[in-house]
C-alpha cells in the first residue's frame, strides 16, 4: 500500500465526515485517552454537559483520571498537599 502525505485542515477533514465517521474518530480519540471514557450517556449519546466543557475543563478531568490510578504511588507530601487543596475547594 503507498504511503501518502497529504496536506488537509482538521477542518477539512471533519466537515467531510458523516456521523458514522464522527462517531468512530470519537470513540477513537476516547481510545487515545483524548477524550474522558465517560462522554456518553447510557443511551449511547453524547452527555449535555460534555457539550459545554472547555478543553481546558476536558484536560484537567483527564489529569485527575490519571492522579487517581497513581494512588498508591503518591508520597506523604503528595497526599498531603492534595488534601489542603480538597480542604480548600470542597
Amino acid at each position: 500500500m503507498p504511503n501518502l502525505d497529504l496536506d488537509i485542515e482538521v477542518y477539512e477533514f471533519v466537515r467531510a465526515c458523516s456521523k458514522r465517521d464522527i462517531k468512530e474518530l470519537i470513540q477513537e480519540l476516547i481510545d487515545d485517552g483524548h477524550l474522558p471514557k465517560d462522554i456518553y450517556d447510557a443511551k449511547g449519546e453524547m452527555k449535555k454537559e460534555m457539550n459545554r466543557k472547555t478543553s481546558s475543563e476536558i484536560d484537567f478531568e483527564d489529569k485527575l483520571d490519571k492522579l487517581k490510578l497513581k494512588f498508591f504511588s503518591l508520597s506523604k507530601d503528595e497526599e498531603e498537599t492534595l488534601e489542603k487543596i480538597f480542604k480548600k475547594h470542597l
